[in-house]
């Protein structure tokens, strides 16, 4: 549908009207998809921009470029990255310039944040059907163009959930010159959007969550990537608020960062630190949980959910068989350790586990290896500024998504000890 608003959009302008009315831009879309979408794609937006050029053609006022930007989160994000590349497939391209319908085409930004696909089958089993929830349109075709002059990437640090696994920009090991990816501390929608105050018990009204740090950043990055938005000034009063982070949050933010000590490294590494703080808290007040913020100050009903996901996390250590999770003295970090030495010991008996009949345990994925979580785990590093920060803004998405129907936990039997999956490039 956004490829025939860009179509429409130039008509607009210069003859009132829209070229390609709204039933037979959903027809065009229809036919633009499936398995030979790629080929009719170029055969259907080829004809419409010769089509376009003819309408143009002598009018004023006459278009010479047009300056695109885009925008998107989570799936939005994902189609952003879709949308722009199939765009360039159908553009024509002369000596480095682009163009479309013979004018001047130019993607100065592209903004998106914590892009998750989930198209088709996401990995919600992990170790048994292969699946990364890129099928369909998203397969193969989220890489970022290299006519984007400017790519910001925001993502979630403190995002876990199976079907929500993190499509960075890099490209293998690198990130392309025109890209920029930050980390922000937060699950998926702490970092585009928030929740309604109140929510899995945290308290902020919504300028005063974490998203609205993220939000204005981008908006910043955009206007000074020269994307025309509106002024600060010239917005809404309820539009600037929602952009204005309070002193409040800011300082709270600045102290987790200066404490938390995040080492600069891979988006993977920076993610591992991160949920380490994040599962050390949890864990450190198991015996308290009910009487802590965000428990005591949720809804019963979400209490339920934190409830849920709490468990999930000592079920998880369990699976260490390495001593009681709530007994006073468990450390998970030691506890990984002799749960490692105990396979490494298994593993020297391989080669004679099949003669006597007995089972060779499937491998693992790292993320969710509740022994490499584990040993990332250490309350010692939580500091009173480190703890305000995680229990007065980090939302459980993982419990809120209970709320929606999918109880992970349940399903998987991974529950919170895990890390989040992460794709480069088109894996």
């Amino acid at each position: 549908m956004a490829l025939t608003r860009l179509v429409n959009a130039p008509h607009q302008y210069v003859n009132k009207s829209p070229l390609i009315a709204d039933g037979l831009a959903k027809k065009i879309t229809s036919n633009a998809g499936g398995l030979t979408g790629g080929v009719m794609r170029k055969v259907i937006f080829n004809t419409w921009q010769e089509k376009l050029q003819q309408a143009l053609k002598g009018r004023k006022p006459q278009i010479t470029q047009i300056n695109l930007s885009v925008f998107g989160f989570s799936r939005g994000a994902t189609e952003a990255r879709a949308f722009v590349n199939w765009l360039y497939q159908i553009c024509h391209q002369q000596n480095g310039a682009w163009s479309f319908a013979g004018i001047s085409l130019r993607t100065q930004f592209l903004g998106i944040m914590d892009t998750v696909a989930s198209v088709g089958l996401a990995q919600l089993l992990p170790n048994t059907i292969p699946a990364t929830g890129h099928m369909a349109w998203a397969d193969n075709n989220l890489t970022i163009h290299p006519a984007v002059e400017q790519c910001v990437h925001y993502v979630a640090g403190h995002e876990v959930r199976a079907c929500f696994p993190l499509d960075t920009v890099r490209r293998g090991n690198s990130y392309p010159a025109n890209t920029i990816e930050v980390m922000f501390p937060g699950s998926h929608s702490d970092v585009g959007g928030g929740y309604a105050s109140g929510d899995l018990g945290i308290l902020p009204a919504q300028n005063g969550q974490l998203c609205a740090i993220p939000g204005r950043r981008l908006y910043d990055a955009a206007r000074q990537a020269g994307v025309p938005l509106l002024a600060m000034d010239q917005l809404t009063e309820r539009v600037q608020n929602l952009l204005t982070p309070t002193q409040e949050v800011i300082n709270d933010f600045n102290a987790y960062l200066r404490e938390a000590k995040i080492a600069p490294g891979s988006t993977e590494k920076m993610h591992r630190q991160h949920m380490a703080l994040y599962l050390s808290q949890r864990f450190k007040y198991r015996h308290d949980f009910a009487k802590r913020a965000p428990y005591r100050t949720a809804s019963a009903k979400h209490q339920g959910f934190l409830q849920i996901t709490q468990a999930s996390l000592i079920k998880g250590l369990r699976k260490l068989y390495a001593g009681d999770p709530m007994a006073p003295d468990f450390d998970p970090a030691r506890a990984a350790a002799k749960a490692a030495k105990q396979e490494q010991e298994l593993q020297k008996l391989m080669p004679m586990l099949p003669e006597q009949g007995m089972t060779i345990p499937s491998e693992v994925l790292p993320e969710t290896d509740p022994k490499k979580v584990a040993a990332t785990m250490n309350i010692r590093l939580l500091t009173p500024a480190i703890e305000n920060f995680l229990e007065k803004y980090i939302h459980d998405s993982m419990a809120g998504f209970i709320g929606d129907g999918v109880n992970e936990a349940k399903i998987n039997q991974i529950g919170l000890l895990k890390f989040r999956t992460l794709y480069a490039g088109n894996e």
